[in-house]
Parts: structure tokens; sequence; C-alpha cells
């Protein structure tokens, strides 16, 4: 037997669209108020054309009597659609009702006893959309961005959670949202990857951002369309499919369902396992068992321990901070980096004197071979340390052991370059005579690679120290040679390439310790400033420098390849000075006399509009 169960309100949809459709078969109208007059049975069918707030004790009732249902889409249900399933067309439904012998067995979900549609939240976690009217793209986002204004109040609460009267785990979170199955939330859609109503298992959601921007991301992806985005769950949500639970906290629990806000010393967390039978299918999907599938704990990455207390105590930072854990390795770390060691200064000189043979040499090889032994990139980071949070003792045991190490490398380069009689500018020292600001680009990602190979385990930081020294040491061996030979061009150029890898270093190494969350932005703000500045002040002769060469290389590019009548220019080089000089070779059919040459001076000046020296190397082509 058919029966339509309904509300007075709606009793002209009724009989004008929904009972045409019922016409084939034999059913009788009940309404809601007069419900408990009739008793249905087991083979009954119930139609039901109900909101939710008249479904919620029905359903209850209808699990405990076993009746079969027929659940119609209602203007005014808007948890149950998408909690249960329910197909949106009224048509459908009853077609799929009338058509088919089959039943279907669907868990319901409680939370302190009260009947749960579609999701329960949990202290201060958001949603990006009103859970109970679903939106487009546009206003889901529209939602998100006016709810951007209440991150700066966000604050992890701590909870605990028991299975059984077993505690599965301590931990904090800024919130927890409980489902029965993904469809019921959006940020459980984006997270689980199971859609089933039947297995008897809950979805708790436990939202544990450590930083404000990793929520921010996360919450901009969930609106976008399914097809935009992966649907894999991100390392700060916790997932616990689970039969049964309890959470408690150390204050009263703030918590809505479906939208609907209570409070409450401790939540009790259940599921009817296959206890509504539905006389239609639905959107959900189903699987074949007689049991409760068995419970699945994803919660390694959630906060524990001293991790836990600090993200209690404090609200949560824009920017990632770094757990206890690892603040407390790296500081002991970069303490004894920062030490002045009589080993530090061995490896120091060593290095020194095998790059000094390496520059007179000539070989790149043996430069880059030395760097192996070079400690100097470790107090440098261990400055940048300091430098951002603002450790006094950290920056002057680090500014001594850089300093200690500056001096012995430019004493021990002035020596070998006094006790070998030559004075030759080979390609390796010349090449770090003359810095321009795209050293200062080399030292900038030199200092992000050094802070983050100390910062991240794994990452084997002697390869790191390598590339970086090769930007440290070399420059500051020639400005020793400088010295030996007394010839301040030489010191200056290679001294100032020394500064600029330096200050570099330094700054974006600490700006790296900041984003990797080592350090407060209101502690790092004064250290980034100087640092900044010194920054700056190296900026300005590396500009013009940079300015020179940039004129050098458009005169070579004007001048390589020029032909005058028969006359072919090769090899083009400039130096620069108050003049510039340039060197070229001349490729002509015959010796040429004086007056000639000053006659190509003449046209090379004019083709560059630029007053020149020139060298002539003239080569004769038969």
């Amino acid at each position: 037997m058919y029966y339509l169960l309904y509300q007075n309100d709606d009793f002209e949809f009724v009989e004008s669209d929904i009972e045409p459709l019922l016409k084939n078969i034999k059913f009788e109208k009940v309404l809601y108020e007069e419900k408990n007059k009739l008793k249905f049975s087991e083979n009954d069918i119930v139609l039901t054309y109900l909101n939710d707030e008249c479904l919620r004790p029905y359903l209850s009732e209808a699990s405990k009597g076993k009746w079969q249902l027929g659940i119609l889409p209602h203007p005014k249900m808007n948890y149950i659609t998408s909690g249960l399933g329910i197909p949106g067309n009224i048509e459908d439904v009853l077609s799929e009702i009338i058509e088919s012998d089959t039943t279907h067995q669907v868990d319901l979900m409680y939370c302190n006893d009260k009947l749960v549609f579609q999701s329960v939240n949990v202290g201060e976690v958001f949603e990006l959309i009103d859970e109970g009217k679903r939106k487009g793209f546009f206003g889901q986002l529209f939602r998100f961005l006016k709810q951007i204004r209440k991150l700066r109040a966000l604050k992890h609460k701590p909870f605990s959670i028991f299975i059984e009267d077993e505690k599965i785990i301590e931990t904090s979170a800024l919130g927890l949202i409980a489902v029965e199955h993904s469809n019921s939330s959006l940020l459980a859609k984006k997270s689980v990857k199971t859609n089933v109503s039947n297995d008897g298992l809950l979805h708790l959601l436990i939202l544990s951002p450590q930083f404000i921007w990793e929520l921010i991301w996360y919450f901009f992806k969930s609106v976008l369309p399914d097809f935009l985005v992966s649907k894999n769950r991100p390392a700060f949500i916790g997932l616990m499919k689970i039969q049964t639970a309890v959470i408690k906290s150390t204050s009263k629990i703030d918590y809505t369902i479906d939208g609907e806000k209570y409070e409450a010393d401790e939540l009790n967390f259940k599921v009817d396992f296959q206890c509504l039978t539905m006389a239609h299918p639905m959107r959900t999907k189903e699987v074949k068992t007689e049991q409760p599938q068995k419970n699945s704990l994803l919660i390694s990455n959630l906060p524990k321990g001293e991790n836990k207390n600090e993200l209690i105590k404090r609200r949560l930072p824009w920017l990632r901070r770094a757990t206890y854990e690892e603040f407390k390795e790296l500081f002991v770390v970069l303490k004894d980096n920062a030490k002045l060691t009589n080993s530090y200064l061995v490896m120091m000189i060593l290095s020194t004197l095998i790059t000094a043979f390496g520059l007179y040499a000539d070989s790149a090889p043996v430069i880059i071979g030395a760097m192996i032994l070079a400690p100097l990139i470790s107090p440098i980071v261990s400055f940048s340390m300091g430098l951002i949070r603002y450790d006094v003792v950290l920056l002057k045991t680090s500014f001594k052991t850089i300093t200690w190490g500056t001096l012995a490398s430019l004493f021990f380069a002035a020596f070998v370059s006094v006790i070998i009689p030559l004075k030759i500018e080979t390609a390796e020292i010349a090449a770090r005579l003359t810095p321009t600001l795209l050293d200062l680009g080399i030292a900038v990602a030199s200092g992000i690679a050094a802070a983050f190979a100390h910062a991240k385990e794994g990452i084997a930081k002697s390869l790191a120290g390598v590339a970086i020294a090769v930007a440290l040491v070399p420059p500051l061996v020639v400005a020793g040679i400088g010295i030996g030979w007394m010839d301040w061009s030489v010191f200056s150029g290679a001294f100032l390439l020394y500064l600029t890898n330096l200050a570099g270093i330094i700054m974006f190494g600490g700006l790296t310790f900041l984003l990797l969350g080592f350090a407060p932005f209101k502690t790092a703000k004064k250290g980034l400033i100087y640092s900044l500045l010194i920054v700056l002040a190296v900026c300005v002769p590396l500009t013009f420098s940079f300015y020179r060469i940039k004129q050098e290389a458009e005169i070579t590019r004007a001048l390589e390849g020029t032909q005058f009548n028969e006359i072919t220019l090769r090899d083009v080089r400039v130096r620069y000075g108050e003049i510039p000089t340039v060197s070229l070779k001349i490729i002509a059919p015959k010796t040429l006399p004086d007056e000639k040459l000053e006659e190509i001076k003449k046209q090379i000046e004019e083709k560059i509009n630029h007053k020149i020296t020139i060298e002539f190397l003239t080569a004769v082509e038969f």
C-alpha cells in the first residue's frame, strides 16, 4: 500500500503536481499532522513531501518501524537532499519507486542523540558556502572572501577523541567536521574519496592548519570546480572513518548541526547501521555488507605534544612557524656552526691555499674542489638566523667567526701572492674583479639554498655548501692577492664581490628562515631592514658596473664582423676606463698604412658614437 505524507500548506501543489503522477497506483493521502492516527507496516511504502523540520523526527520513527520510505524533494528540504543523496526531480523519484521492487538500506548519523542530515561543524571551523543552500562558483567565492577578515582571530583549541572509551589522540585544531559521506559537505567532498551511505561509518575531519595562508589556499581550492583540482586530502587535515566517537575539550564545545547552533561539554557520535529502508536509489554509493566496515585512522600529521601546546597558546600566524622540535634541532646546529674553533680556522686556511694556487693556475676545477673544504658558509647561515630572531649572542658569536675566517683568508692569500713571484692576472682572477647585479642574483639564490638546506632534514648540507662557497672564498682570496700585489683595483673589485655575496646570502638566508617559520615577522623586521640597507648600499657600485658591462657588450656587438670596404673587424674586446680601450683584429687583403688605420678608427667612433682608444692587430688575407 502506498501512502503520501504531506503538510497542509502543500495541499494545492500535491493535488496539482504530485497526484497526477500517481494515477496508476492505489495510494492514500495522509496529512503530516494526522500521521499518528495510522500504523504503517514494513510492506507499506510511505511517500513523503516534507521539509527538513518535519522529516527529522519522522526518519527516526521510520527507522524503528522499518517502513519503506520514498522521500520526494521539497523546496524547503535544504539539508537532507545532500545528506541522504535524494534525487532532485519528483517525477524521477516516483518513477524509480513505482518501477522498482528493490529497496536500499542506508545509515543514519546522530550527534548527542540528534539526527544529522548533512554535517556537524565543531569549534571555529567555518564553511566556504552555506551548506544547506548550494550556490554557484561565484557565490561560494564571494562568501569565502567575506570570511577572510575573520582569519586573524583564529586559534587552535584542544580536543581529545575517544573510541569505545579508549583515547585515540589528544591534539589541537581549529575545528572538526563530521559527515556521514563525502557529499554531505563541501570540505568533505574535496577531502574524502568515498561516498558510501551504508558502510556503518561516519567521517570525522580534523582541521589543524599551522598557518593562515595554508588554510586560505585550501579553502580557495575548495570553491573551484572538481575538474580543476585534485581530491587529495591536505596533510593538515586528519581523517577518521569510525562507527562511534566521543570528543572532549577543556571547555564548552560550540557546534552546529545542519546550521543550528548548540553547546555541550562533550560530543557523542554514533552511526545506526543500515537502519533506514529507502524505496528508491540515491546519488550516493552502496556496498554489499552485513557488518559495518572497519575503522580507519589517518591522523599521523596532526599536532601533538609541544607543537600542540604552542598552537593552543597563540593565534594562528599568517606564515608557517617551525615546530618546537624543528626549531630546537636546527638551533643546536646553528649555535655549533657559529662557534670559532681550531678546526674551522684550519679548514679555512687550507681552502684559501688551494683556491689561491687554483687561481694562479687558472684552473676552475681546482678552485671548485677547494670549496669542499670551505666552512665559511656555516657561521654566515647562523648570522642570518641571529639577525631575524634578533639573538644577540648568536649574532656576536657568528660575526666573530666570520671576521676571523675573513682575516685568515686575506692573510694567507696575501702570503701566497708574496712568495709566488708572478703578478699575472689570470682569467679566473679577472672574472672576480668586476662584480655586477648578476653576482647579487647568485648571492640571493645561494642564501636561499643555504638556509633551506640547513632547515630541511635530508638535504645534503655539504652539497649546498659547495655551491655557495664558490661565490664566497674565491673573491676573498683574490682580494688577499690584491693586498699582496699592493693593487687597490684588484683588492677593491674582489672584496666588493665578497661583500655582495655576504650581504645577499645573509639577507635572503634570513628571509628564507622567516618564510619557513623560524621567526615571527615582528622580530625579523628590524634585522631584515638592516640587511636590506646594506644590500642597497652594495647595489650602487654594482649598478654602475652592470651598466659599464652593458655598454661594453653593446660596443662589442656593434663592431664584431663589421666591414669597411674590404676590411673586416674580428675578435673585438673592450676594456672600460675614462676612455674605453677597444682591442680588435683587422682582416685586410694587404698591409694597411697608418693613415688608413686612423681612418678606420674614425669610422668606428662614428659607428658607436663614442670616443675610444684603439689597439689594432692586422691580419693580411691572401
